[in-house]
């Protein structure tokens, strides 16, 4: 059989290569084509490296999150001046043991941005996800040069972010480079950034926030949104990261699926249009899943092409999916255990899991 396998990462476990490689491992009686895989999160820039060969990777020290320095990767193309940010590499979730959100500043993005603005990048691609982040974009845009004011007049600092505390913003430092530059947003999620599908209410509780701080969050992100000329809060994706969707729409951003623009980069079609199956997955695949998520969505366009699709996960909540063409959804831990020992043994018991099954499956062909 001609099986393609595109899985995405397994959060603080497996990459989306290191998970294609496990899955490949209980194949080899087959035609295997992986395809490193991201929907702008976790693995975003590692996706787009492994399919641009003319891609570089641009390493610098930043100072990110609780104002800590921090080794952070973005990639480079001199031909296409091409640049291309991973949010989570400077404000990820997995780079802090305490969540804080109260604290942590999106500037460590905003120099990684900056150094691309200063190659001379003229298209600059950052995926959105994965973040510790609800800042509103606020430190990435300081990074820039734009400067924020308390209702006195005073210039704010940048760690904790002091959002809650915006009362006036000063854009005439802004880097002129930032005004010439192509911005596209690539996110898996279309989150406004304001509201119940907002960001504090939806996203504030998986970045630490507690029940009783969204309602107040909500309204400090309303009175920072509010100090912005143009009103993006409704846009497609602006609560995405902590608001740092609404922050690249000011800066002129387009909005684009992080799962469509990582198909676009691999010729996912190209591969999957004569498979017999295809395998993804991801470590955590839930309701949230079945709205952009790289599982989701790449099941979507296989089963445009009549080729099945079977997932593999850390674990699911899901009892029904979409006729999408999701044959159906395993987890692969086997026996009972901590999830500390689950994330370490990820790629012996991935590789096991799809090991029993397509041993069915060779059985029925």
């Amino acid at each position: 059989m001609k099986i393609v396998v595109a899985m995405d990462a397994f959060k603080g476990s497996l990459t989306s290569v290191e998970a294609n490689a496990a899955v490949a491992r209980a194949l080899e009686e087959h035609d295997v084509v992986t395809v490193p895989m991201s929907d702008g999160g976790e693995g975003f820039l590692d996706a787009w490296l492994a399919t641009h060969p003319d891609g570089d990777v641009m390493t610098h020290d930043v100072t990110a999150l609780d104002g800590r320095m921090r080794r952070a990767r973005f990639g480079w193309s001199e031909s296409s001046r091409d640049a291309v940010i991973e949010l989570a590499e400077a404000s990820g979730l997995t780079l802090v043991e305490m969540r804080d959100p109260w604290r942590y500043s999106t500037y460590g993005t905003g120099l990684q941005i900056r150094a691309a603005l200063e190659l001379g990048a003229k298209h600059i691609t950052v995926g959105l996800g994965g973040s510790a982040t609800i800042d509103g974009g606020k430190g990435l845009l300081e990074a820039l040069g734009v400067r924020f004011y308390d209702h006195v007049g005073n210039e704010l600092g940048t760690f904790p972010h002091q959002l809650e505390r915006v009362a006036s913003i000063d854009w005439s430092n802004l880097m002129p480079e930032a005004r010439e530059v192509e911005w596209r947003i690539a996110s898996d999620v279309t989150n406004p950034l304001l509201g119940d599908d907002g960001a504090a209410v939806v996203f504030g509780p998986q970045k630490g926030l507690t029940r009783r701080d969204i309602g107040r969050y909500e309204a400090y992100l309303a009175e920072y949104a509010r100090c912005f000329t143009h009103d993006m809060t409704t846009r497609p994706g602006a609560g995405a990261a902590g608001g740092v969707g609404f922050a690249l729409y000011q800066l002129g951003a387009t909005y684009r699926s992080g799962i469509e623009e990582v198909v676009s980069w691999s010729n996912f079609e190209m591969h999957v249009h004569d498979a017999d199956w295809l395998i993804t997955g991801e470590g955590t695949f839930d309701q949230q899943s079945l709205y952009g998520k790289a599982p989701y969505g790449l099941a979507q366009i296989a089963h445009a092409h009549g080729v099945p699709t079977l997932v593999f996960t850390g674990q699911t909540e899901v009892v029904a999916v979409p006729d999408v063409g999701i044959e159906a959804v395993f987890p692969i831990v086997s026996r009972v255990m901590t999830l500390e020992e689950a994330m370490c043994e990820a790629p012996t018991l991935l590789t096991n899991a799809v090991g029993r099954v397509v041993r069915l499956l060779d059985k029925k062909a």
